[in-house]
C-alpha cells in the first residue's frame, strides 16, 4: 500500500504556472488558430512543409504556419531523445553496442523499404506506433503525478487513460474511413485492418462499457484520498480526456493538437528533468551535465540547429527528409522506452518520487 511521501514534496511537476502551460493546457494555442481556419486544414497540411507553396498559397498562411509549427517542435521533441542518449555518457554506456547498432540497422531497413517500394509499409507503422507512444506517454505523466501525490494504483491509471483512447479509435474507425482514405498510411491501414472498422460498432459498445467502468473506479479511488487529492494529476488526466473530445469533433485537428501536446510536454519535461538531475552533481564527465549549467542556452541553440536542418531537408529533398523522420522515429520510440523507467532511482530521483513501491 502507498503512503503518502514525507516531507513538503510538491504536487505539480515544476509549478503550477509551467504544468498549465505545458503539460495540461498548452494545446489550447494550436487548437484555437485550427478551429478559425478549419476549412483550410487539409489544404495547408501540403503547403506547411514548403516555403515556396506558402508564398505561392498565401491565403493558407495562417493554418499552414500553424502547422509548421507543430512540426517543428515534434522534430525537437523526438531529437532530444538522441541527446539523452548519446549525451549522456552513463545511458550511451549501458547499451553502447546496441545504441551504435540501431541507428545503422534502421537506416538499411529504411533505404530497403524504400527501394523495393515498401515505404508506405513503414510509414504505417509509424503512424500506429506514435499514437501508442503518445498515450503512452500521458498514462507516464499521470503516474509520475499519482507517484507524487502518494496514492493512485498504475492498473487504475492506466485503464482512465488508455480505455477512453480505445474506445476513441473504434468510435471513428467507421465514422471516419473517408478521412482515413486519403492518406497513403491511412489507405494501407484499412487494407489491413479495416475488417475492424466492420465491427466498431460492437466493440465501440464493449469499449465504452470499459471506459466508463474506469472512470467510476478512478473517481471512487479520489474520492477515498480526497484529504490528500492531487490537483495537478486530475487536471492532467481532464485534460488528456478533453484532448480525445477533439478527435470526436475534427480526425485531423484532433491528430495535430494530440501531436503538439505530445511533443510540447516531453520538451518541457527532458529540459525540467535534466536541469533536476545534474544541479546537484559536480561531474562534468558528459555533454548534458556541462549542458545543464546553461540549460536554456543549450536548449535553445540545439532546437534552433535541428528546426534549421529539418526546414532545409524539407525543401531540398521532401522524400528522403519523410524517409529519415519516420526512420528516426524507431529510434525515438524504442530509446524512449529504455530511459524512462520510474523504477529506476536514477529517473526516479530528480522527479522527487520516492515513495514506497506503488501499486
Amino acid at each position: 500500500m502507498s503512503t503518502r511521501p514525507a516531507g513538503n514534496r510538491s504536487l505539480w511537476l515544476k509549478n503550477p504556472y509551467i504544468d498549465v502551460a505545458f503539460y495540461s493546457c498548452g494545446w489550447i494555442l494550436i487548437l484555437t488558430p485550427l478551429l478559425l481556419y478549419q476549412e483550410d486544414i487539409y489544404q495547408a497540411l501540403f503547403y506547411s512543409g514548403s516555403f515556396a507553396q506558402m508564398r505561392a498559397h498565401p491565403e493558407y498562411a495562417v493554418p499552414a504556419i500553424t502547422v509548421l509549427v507543430v512540426l517543428v517542435i515534434n522534430y525537437v521533441h523526438r531529437h532530444l531523445t538522441f541527446a539523452l542518449v548519446y549525451g549522456e555518457k552513463d545511458e550511451f554506456m549501458s547499451r553502447r553496442k546496441t545504441y551504435i547498432a540501431l541507428p545503422v540497422v534502421f537506416a538499411c531497413l529504411t533505404v530497403a523499404f524504400v527501394h523495393l517500394d515498401l515505404f508506405v509499409i513503414l510509414l504505417t507503422l509509424s503512424v500506429v506506433w506514435t499514437m501508442y507512444h503518445s498515450v503512452a506517454q500521458k498514462y507516464g505523466l499521470t503516474r509520475i503525478y499519482s507517484r507524487k501525490a502518494g496514492y493512485g494504483s498504475a492498473w487504475i491509471d492506466r485503464g482512465i487513460i488508455f480505455s477512453w483512447f480505445a474506445w476513441l479509435v473504434m468510435a471513428l474507425a467507421d465514422r471516419e474511413k473517408e478521412t482515413i482514405l486519403k492518406f497513403n498510411a491511412g489507405r494501407t491501414l484499412m487494407d489491413h485492418a479495416g475488417w475492424l472498422a466492420d465491427l466498431s460498432g460492437i466493440l465501440s459498445a464493449l469499449l465504452l462499457v470499459v471506459a466508463i467502468a474506469f472512470t467510476l473506479i478512478y473517481l471512487a479511488e479520489e474520492f477515498r484520498n480526497r484529504v490528500r487529492i492531487s490537483i495537478p494529476k486530475n487536471l492532467f488526466v481532464l485534460s488528456v480526456l478533453c484532448l480525445y473530445t477533439i478527435f470526436l469533433y475534427d480526425l485531423m485537428i484532433g491528430y495535430i493538437v494530440f501531436a503538439f501536446s505530445h511533443a510540447l510536454e516531453y520538451t518541457a519535461f527532458v529540459n525540467m528533468y535534466v536541469k533536476k538531475k545534474y544541479q546537484q552533481r559536480t561531474d562534468a564527465s558528459s555533454l548534458l551535465s556541462r549542458a545543464s549549467k546553461h540549460l536554456w542556452i543549450y536548449s535553445g541553440l540545439f532546437s534552433v540547429l535541428i528546426v534549421g536542418l529539418c526546414l532545409t531537408g524539407m525543401n531540398l529533398d521532401g522524400n528522403l527528409f519523410s524517409a529519415y523522420i519516420v526512420g528516426s522515429s524507431f529510434l525515438h520510440f524504442l530509446y524512449d522506452g529504455w530511459i524512462w523507467k520510474l523504477r529506476k532511482p536514477d529517473v526516479g530521483k530528480p522527479l522527487d518520487i520516492g515513495y514506497a513501491a506503488a501499486r
